[in-house]
This record gives structure tokens, C-alpha cells and sequence, in this order.
């Protein structure tokens, strides 16, 4: 019997076509998604895989409280071993110490800090705050928050979209931006939790609106207060309160009109507000002598240089490059007046607020991170002109429809691509430049031409609000290192390359009435008797041809080549193969890298009789 071929590839097409996945069915893929991604990479079982870098300061009141009762963390001194990279030391001019990040994530920690303090006590486990049970639930912690967001930003959307729509976006907002990373391996940073309580916001001011009344103006005022102690920032959200529903003159009258019938309700909002905060002035009271204490020291806002278009799409930490589905969110904006005027004002006041206020931060691409990370933060109050850009754009022909779902579904998974790309360094946490996205453009590797297409930002500039690159230090010698030891770094501790993409650790110091060319060399000593030290990366079967000058030539200085375990390589040079007529000695040789060696290799001179000798001129060549 001959099948209709035709006929049944058209019924199965078609039903895949009217297939409609709801919006709880979307959370709950991403639910399993993520904690595949969780267990995929245990980050709980890594040295530091979840309390690092700023996490660290927002966790640290929770042992500190719960484990030594003592947050005056006096208690670090008594095991500085342990607490080496599990805590901040910042300290007032009279000694005290204190946290740079506020204790609003703590707050958010706790009931996961609690569980992994039941766990290790059930488990025998080690119960000091840091071992596996407390950081398998801090992991979770943000899927937890993430999940919660979004089931409230489903119910926010159900009231003005249908299911379908809501279920794209949940699954965009999501699996389209780099929020799923946020909420994996690097769950814990604060973004995903203000994700959640934006949504939680945004979904008590409508209810208020639709029904003014004490128990929504309490939680307002503890869910603003909360947001406002994580980020103070991020307290701006109070505008979206502030503007909702205006949309005319006549709005504007109601709106103020509301406002002036429920003065002790907006007052309890503010002092709740306050009382949340309250914890954080004790905490600064207690440890700086200050009421209100500004942790950040050198850091700050450039308000009169905002950095706008390099946040918005500098290829270093551009959002609308790395996260290019936020674009229809910004274009929805345009017609909120049309679909859901109500939303209009308040989303277009915080968005250009929001944009401004963090783009003016020093450092605008805000240290390592995957994308613009302090965007996240908003990305419910984005979905709803997200969910309209695509309500607007379906009620069209069936073919703009597809076109735009087509898009959108191409443009999450190159998102999600991209996140793969950084999770294993392909993109460059903070020093990604034009020439290095597109040399990693598609590829599944990165290699040692990446790095010297980085491009770093001169840091101690930009904390005064200028903003430069300065040349990268190469990991790699691909055609050759060049020293006469003329320029030093600005902290002294090593000699420039004349490129300066190499840096030499120094000897002694340099020396300026004994040199071969230019103005000085190094100087080794008994004292110093280890100079011009260099690491790098090689490949098997790299020839490096490498020389130096010593004077005088008789001493028994040498040059070294060696991998990081000498046993499997080690190369080293002492009689000069040259002697130029005023006592210079050349030392030279070449080396071949073994077949089945890669890694990092040191060259250094050693001064093994501990003379006074002095070296100049030394190059590194990759020959083959």
C-alpha cells in the first residue's frame, strides 16, 4: 500500500504549527533546564565555585551572625588561613572593619543559609558556613528566586496578554539573555533576586492601584525597602509607582487625586521603606561610627560622563550586543500608548533613568561578566513591552508572524551559544575588543590569538572617569619578546617589552653606567640573584631561539629556559658564544618544545656566584 506522503507530512506539519506550549509549561522547562545546568557543573563542589568576588561581601554577614555571632568579624583573625579567599577585609582609619556590599542578598540567603546549616548537621558536615551543604543550597537559592519571579510575572502578564504570548516571553527573557547564567554558574550575584522582587513590585503597584488598602502598602513599602538595601540604585523603581497609570492630564489628575486620599498608606510605605534599611545603619553605626557610610571609597558616579553608547554596545560589554533580544523590548516601549497606555510613562521614565544611572557608574562594564549584568535587574519591567512588540507584530500577516517568532527563536539560541562561549572562556569576561569578538565569532575554542586582540582598560584612569585602553599583556610569545630594560611599570616591579605587550619581573634595579645600548640595564646581585623572570605559554614541537648579554662575560650568570615542572624540560646557557670587545658576553641558544609538553615556561637569568653582574638586551624568538 502506497502511503500519501504528501498529505501526511502537511497533517504533521500542521499540527506542530498549532501546538502551543502554556507559560507554567515554560517555567517548568526552564526549571529542569536549569538545574541540569546546576548538577551538569556541581559549582558547590568547586574552591570558590559559589562565594566569590562580590559574593562574598554580601554573604558574609550570615556566618558572621549565625555561625560567630560577631559582626564585628574580629573572628577572621583567628583562622586567617581558612578565611583566605572567603572574605573582604575592609577597614575604617581607626581599624575597624566593615562590608563594601550592603546585607540586603543576606536577607535573601538566609532561609537557604538555614537549610545548608540543617544539612551539614544532619550530615556530619563541616558547620562553618562555607562547606557543601551551605553552597549546594546558595546555588539553588537563585533558581529558587528566578522561579518565583517568574510565576509572579506570569500572573503580573495574564491580566493584559494571552498565555501564548507570556510563554515566549518568559522563555526569552530567560533562555534569550544571559539571566540563565545568572541564575547557574554564577548563581548568588545579585541579579536574578532583583529580578524577582522588581516583578513582586510591579505586581503590588497595579493591585494597589486597583484597590488601595494597608496590606499592599506594607508589602510596597518592605519589597522597595528590600530592593533599595541590595541596590540602592535600583530604589528608582519607586518612579514606576509614582507614574503608573498616567498617561494624560486628566490621568495625571486622578493619579494625583489617589495619591492625596491615602496619605497615611504612602507614609506607612515610607516608613517601612526605612525600617528595612534600619539593620544596615545599625551595622555602619556599629563598625565605621557613622550612620551612613560610603563602602565604596575611591569608587563612584560620573554623572556628567555617562558612558551610554559603550554600555549599549561597545563589543566589551555592550547589552544590546551580547543581549540583542532586548532590542524588541526597547522598541515595544513605543507602542505601549497603543496597547497598554497604563505602562507607557513610568517603563520609558525608569528604563532612560535606569540606562543613565548605570552607564555612569566608573566602570561601566561593571568588572567580569557575562553581558551587561546590572540589566537583568529590570528585565521584568522589559517584558511588558517585550510581550507587546510581539502582540503588536503577531495580529499581523501570518508570514510577519513567523518571520518575527523565527527571529526570536534564532536569536535565543545564539544567546544561548554565546553563554556556552563564555562559560569556557571563549568571550573574555571584561577585555573583549571589535577584533577579538569576531576572531571567537562562531568558533568553539579559543586560542592564543585571542589574547593578544584584548584590550584592557586602564583602571586606575578610569576610577577618575577616563577611559582607556592600554596594550595587553600577552600570555604568549607568537613572534618575539624584546627588552633592553629601559622602561619600568608604573609600581616598578618589572621591566617593559619594547612593545610593551611583555613584562620581565626585575633584578636589583636598573643600572645606568653600564649597559650595551640605550640607557640602562639590570643588575643582579647576591641579594637579587634571580632577574628578567617571564612566563608564557608554549606548544609542542615551538622552537624558541632566546639570547641575553651579561657583564663581564667570565661570570657565572646564566639564562634559563624550563617548564613549570623542570623535570620535564630544563635548558639553561653559561658560556658566552660571543664577546664583544668591551667585556659583553652573548648568551644564546635555541630550544625545541617537546612533542608532548604545552603549558607555561619560565625564562630567567640566575646569578648562581651571587656577583655583581649586569644583563641587557635580551630577546625571545618564536623561530618555528
Amino acid at each position: 500500500m502506497k502511503l500519501p506522503l504528501k498529505k501526511t507530512y502537511k497533517g504533521i506539519k500542521n499540527r506542530l504549527l498549532s501546538v502551543s506550549i502554556g507559560s507554567k509549561t515554560v517555567i517548568y522547562l526552564i526549571i529542569i533546564v536549569a538545574s541540569w545546568v546546576n548538577f551538569n557543573n556541581s559549582i558547590w563542589n568547586k574552591p570558590n565555585g559559589v562565594v566569590h568576588n562580590d559574593i562574598i561581601s554580601y554573604y558574609s554577614y550570615l556566618p558572621a551572625l549565625f555561625i560567630h555571632n560577631d559582626l564585628s568579624f574580629s573572628y577572621v583573625d583567628d583562622d586567617p588561613k581558612f578565611f583566605a579567599g572567603k572574605f573582604y577585609d575592609y577597614f575604617t582609619e581607626d581599624g575597624r572593619r566593615y562590608q563594601k556590599m550592603t546585607m540586603g542578598l543576606s536577607v535573601l540567603y538566609s532561609p537557604f543559609f538555614m537549610m545548608g546549616h540543617l544539612t551539614a548537621w544532619l550530615s556530619n558536615a563541616e558547620m562553618n558556613g562555607y562547606s557543601t551543604p551551605y553552597m549546594f543550597f546558595l546555588a539553588f537559592s537563585s533558581l529558587a528566586y528566578l522561579v518565583l519571579g517568574l510565576f509572579i510575572l506570569r500572573r503580573l502578564l495574564l491580566r493584559y496578554f494571552s498565555d501564548g504570548i507570556i510563554a515566549l516571553v518568559l522563555l526569552l527573557i530567560v533562555m534569550g539573555t544571559n539571566m540563565l547564567y545568572y541564575a547557574t554558574l554564577q548563581a548568588a550575584m545579585p541579579h536574578v533576586y532583583n529580578f524577582s522582587l522588581f516583578a513582586l513590585f510591579i505586581w503590588l503597584t497595579i493591585r494597589w492601584h486597583e484597590k488601595p488598602n494597608w496590606l499592599n502598602s506594607i508589602w510596597i513599602g518592605l519589597v522597595i525597602g528590600l530592593i533599595g538595601l541590595i541596590r540602592p540604585t535600583n530604589s528608582i523603581l519607586v518612579l514606576f509607582f509614582l507614574f503608573f497609570n498616567v498617561y494624560s492630564i486628566n490621568s495625571f489628575k486622578n493619579k494625583l487625586m489617589l495619591l492625596l486620599k491615602n496619605p497615611l498608606q504612602l507614609l506607612l510605605m515610607v516608613l517601612l521603606g526605612f525600617l528595612v534599611v534600619v539593620p544596615q545603619l545599625l551595622f555602619w553605626k556599629n563598625n565605621t561610627g557613622q550612620w551612613v557610610y560610603y563602602s565604596y571609597d575611591q569608587e563612584g558616579f560620573f554623572f556628567n560622563n555617562p558612558q551610554i553608547l559603550s554600555g549599549l554596545f561597545s563589543y566589551r560589554k555592550g547589552w544590546l550586543l551580547y543581549t540583542p533580544l532586548m532590542i524588541f523590548a526597547l522598541i515595544g516601549i513605543a507602542y505601549l500608548p497603543k496597547w497598554r497606555k497604563s505602562f507607557f510613562l513610568p517603563i520609558l521614565i525608569f528604563t532612560t533613568a535606569n540606562i543613565y544611572i548605570v552607564y555612569s557608574w566608573w566602570s561601566w562594564w561593571y568588572g567580569g561578566s557575562f553581558g551587561s549584568r546590572p540589566m537583568i535587574d529590570s528585565y521584568a519591567l522589559m517584558a511588558i513591552p517585550m510581550a507587546v512588540f510581539i502582540q503588536h507584530f503577531s495580529s499581523k500577516s501570518l508570514l510577519i508572524k513567523r518571520f518575527l517568532y523565527s527571529v526570536l527563536l534564532l536569536l535565543m539560541m545564539f544567546n544561548i551559544y554565546q553563554t556556552t562561549q563564555y562559560k569556557y572562556g571563549i568571550i573574555h569576561h571584561d577585555e573583549m575588543s571589535k577584533a577579538a569578538y569576531w576572531h571567537i565569532f562562531g568558533k568553539k575554542s579559543a586560542d592564543l590569538d585571542l589574547y593578544d586582540k584584548l584590550e584592557p582598560i586602564d583602571i586606575d584612569l578610569a576610577m577618575q572617569g577616563i577611559y582607556q585602553t592600554k596594550l595587553k599583556i600577552k600570555p604568549s610569545i607568537r613572534q618575539k619578546a624584546f627588552t633592553s630594560f629601559e622602561t619600568l611599570t608604573k609600581d616598578s616591579t618589572h621591566f617593559l617589552s619594547e612593545d610593551r605587550h611583555f613584562h620581565f619581573r626585575r633584578g636589583k634595579s636598573q643600572y645606568f653606567e653600564i649597559v650595551r645600548s640605550g640607557q640602562a640595564s639590570m643588575q643582579l646581585d647576591k641579594e637579587y640573584a634571580f632577574g628578567a623572570t617571564i612566563d608564557f605559554y608554549v606548544y609542542p614541537n615551538d622552537e624558541y631561539q632566546v639570547e641575553v648579554w651579561k657583564y663581564p662575560a667570565s661570570s657565572r650568570a646564566s639564562i634559563v629556559l624550563a617548564a613549570t615542572t623542570a623535570e620535564e624540560f630544563y635548558r639553561t646557557q653559561e658560556i658566552p658564544d660571543s664577546i664583544s670587545a668591551d667585556g659583553w658576553g652573548r648568551l644564546r641558544f635555541t630550544a625545541k618544545i617537546p612533542n608532548v609538553i604545552d603549558g607555561k615556561y619560565r625564562l630567567y637569568i640566575w646569578n648562581k656566584a651571587g656577583e655583581d653582574v649586569y644583563i641587557d638586551d635580551l630577546l625571545i624568538e618564536r623561530i618555528k
